[in-house]
């Protein structure tokens, strides 16, 4: 196939949201979890309680992730919620599934979204058609993880096999290694719910294909799946942005914001990969059969620096990005796949 067209969309408005909520929670495990009142908030509420208690992760960090997405999504038309936040306004929002709060979480949405993907003779085609060189962004690297349906199924793994098969370029080192061990030492197992070892598994494999040692150097952006505030600081040390353990430190940071953005919050250190820029599946909006190639239209857009042609304003136009990463994560981590994007001149 030299021209493919991928098409995805979701109409949730159609049900209540008690329905549709049901809907997505028998994408999870129907046998045993689902029946005694397994629904996803539930879910990613336990997996931020135990990151909480393990790491000390608190609920200003988890809200600096709500304020970051909320305010890039206020400069993205295609966003749901276009909203200025503060770390106070989410923490206030009405509770959900404690410790979140509905500013944490993303809601029902509408949408639709298609990319064209085609192969070198593709391009030939398209732009013999067009009549003019069409901007190239290539697929350099795509990975992906599967897990267990059912979080209790998943076996703990010990230091050495941790380091054997689920350990990132950039955690090969004596600092890291260290790091870790006193983790374990201290009665850390991974995976725990606190992480996602399928977007890990995809991570490792994506950035094996396309060559990346240290991704929070070698990747400009990354459009991650930020179904709750949760699990955007889960994804940061999945792909390794940050270790695990420090991914509440990481999302009040800096490091994840956009440069030149005023979020009304004092951080302590300047970008250096802006992750959701779009807004993120929590502000941008998460209808969940076009959510992944949402993403991917929004990272094709930044490399393609066409982010002014098509929102009108170029405040989330990431400064010369030439690679970004696209994360897409599905049911409580069972299947998550990593692709890595480029801009090619």
């Amino acid at each position: 196939m030299d021209v493919c067209l991928a098409f995805g969309f979701e109409h949730m408005s159609h049900v209540e949201t008690w329905k549709g909520n049901e809907f997505i929670a028998l994408a999870s495990d129907v046998s045993f979890d689902y029946p005694v009142g397994g629904f996803y908030s539930g879910y990613y509420a336990m997996m931020v309680t135990r990151h909480m208690a393990e790491f000390g992760t608190t609920v200003e960090q988890l809200a600096h992730v709500s304020v970051k997405n909320h305010i890039n999504a206020y400069h993205n038309p295609y966003a749901q919620k276009r909203l200025r936040l503060t770390v106070e306004d989410v923490r206030s929002s009405p509770m959900v599934a404690w410790p979140l709060t509905r500013h944490d979480i993303c809601v029902m949405s509408d949408g639709a979204a298609a990319v064209i993907f085609c192969s070198e003779d593709g391009l030939a085609k398209l732009e013999k058609a067009a009549g003019r060189r069409l901007p190239r962004v290539r697929v350099t690297g795509i990975g992906r993880g599967t897990d267990a349906m059912r979080m209790a199924d998943r076996p703990h793994q010990s230091y050495e096999d941790f380091y054997k098969y689920n350990a990132l370029p950039n955690e090969m080192n004596d600092d890291a290694r260290e790091y870790y061990k006193g983790l374990w030492d201290k009665g850390f197992r991974y995976p725990g719910v606190h992480s996602f070892r399928a977007g890990r598994m995809a991570s490792r494999e994506a950035y094996k294909n396309a060559g990346i040692a240290d991704p929070l150097k070698e990747i400009d952006f990354v459009e991650l799946h930020d179904a709750y505030t949760s699990s955007e600081v889960q994804t940061y040390e999945d792909m390794g942005l940050c270790r695990y353990g420090e991914g509440g430190p990481f999302a009040a940071s800096g490091k994840t914001f956009m440069p030149g953005l005023d979020y009304g919050l004092k951080l302590p250190e300047k970008p250096a990969c802006a992750v959701n820029p779009s807004g993120g599946l929590i502000a941008c909006g998460h209808p969940v059969g076009a959510t992944g190639l949402m993403q991917a239209v929004f990272s094709l857009w930044q490399l393609q620096g066409t982010i002014k042609k098509h929102f009108g304003d170029p405040a989330l136009q990431v400064p010369n990005a030439r690679r970004g990463a696209i994360h897409s994560h599905a049911g409580t981590g069972t299947y998550v796949t990593v692709s890595i994007v480029e801009q090619e001149k």
